[in-house]
This record gives structure tokens, sequence and C-alpha cells, in this order.
């Protein structure tokens, strides 16, 4: 997990790719096939995190088109919003997007719940298994200060046992590599 800077009280803007994956050279060889530079995490819990170079918050159609297996895309800009996209190859399976600037705005055109629910259940790594009423809790809130407690995208991460989404970007691994690429190495992240 790559961590902000002491004393510093920007925003977060994570954006992450991870691919339902044991091995990280999964990760490697998505990037690869798409051409592009990015960034591989080691594999957790069945997940291989990947922050490909590109547009921020924009899904990365070279990846996407390139992808194989099962792609989660998070996108969490802390003070302005949140979405997860599920990918099974090429396709988007699900889809659900929160933003906020005065009011809360939320599309859930490509919500399928029962994608998520069967996503969260495969995984050997999952904590307990879930509900559709689990998945839904997580989804939809009456008031913005109850989504705020409920803190949906650490829910949905721990549900589906993410480990690196927090501070998770190209532009931050890539400022992390710069100043300390040993760290980023010792990590076990292979760069593309």
């Amino acid at each position: 997990m790559i961590k902000r800077k002491e004393g510093a009280s920007m925003s977060e803007f994570s954006e992450s790719y991870h691919l339902f994956s044991t091995e990280q050279n999964d990760g490697v060889e998505l990037l690869k096939r798409a051409w592009l530079r990015g960034y591989v995490y080691p594999a957790s819990n069945h997940w291989v995190t990947i922050a490909p170079k590109g547009k921020i918050f924009k899904p990365n159609k070279r990846l996407i088109n390139s992808n194989k297996g099962t792609l989660v895309h998070l996108i969490n800009a802390e003070d302005h919003g949140w979405s997860i996209s599920v990918y099974d190859g090429n396709k988007r399976a699900f889809h659900f997007e929160c933003a906020w600037e005065e009011e809360v705005e939320i599309n859930q055109d490509e919500y399928n719940r029962e994608r998520m629910v069967e996503l969260i259940n495969q995984n050997t790594n999952k904590l307990s298994v879930v509900t559709p009423l689990d998945i839904t809790k997580v989804f939809y809130f009456s008031d913005f200060e109850e989504f705020f407690e409920r803190d949906p995208v650490n829910q949905i991460a721990g549900f589906l046992r993410l480990d690196n989404y927090k501070w998770v970007s190209y532009e931050y691994v890539q400022a992390e590599y710069k100043e300390n690429s040993s760290e980023v190495i010792n990590k076990g992240i292979k760069m593309v």
C-alpha cells in the first residue's frame, strides 16, 4: 500500500485494477498484451493489483480489451465520489458509480448485484459467504451521513478481499518509485 506523506492533507485519488488470479505474472502479461506501462503488485487473497498508465478516472480500454479473466476497476476520489466495475473478459458485467459535489448522484445502470455476490463468494479467501442483502447494504443509503458511516469503498474492498487499493494509482506508485525505487522493488511490485 502506498501511504500519503506525513502531515499531508491532500485527498486520496486512487484508481486500481484487480485481476482475479493467484499469479502476479498474469497481471504482467495483461499489461504486455495491452501494450501498456504500469505496476503489478504480488498476488494477495486471489487478486493481482495493476496500476496501468492511462487517463485517470476513465476505463483503460486497452487494458480492458486485452483482459481474458475477471477484472475489477476501483476508483476512490475521496472528496468527490467512487466507482467500481467488474469486467468478464472485455465485457462490463457490473458497474456502480456515486459522485457528489452539492448533491449525491448515483449511476447504477449496470448494477448487477448477483454478479457481485457470485464474484465475492467464488473467492476461496473470502471472510464469509455474502448474500444479496449484504451487497445492497453497501450500495444503497438514505442520506450523505449514512454513506460516510458505511464507508462503502472499504466495505466492498473487504468483501472482495482487496489489499492494495488505498493510495494506489499509476501516479502514486510512479512518484514513490522515483523517490525510493528500492522500497517499491522490496514490496515485490513489478514495473512493466
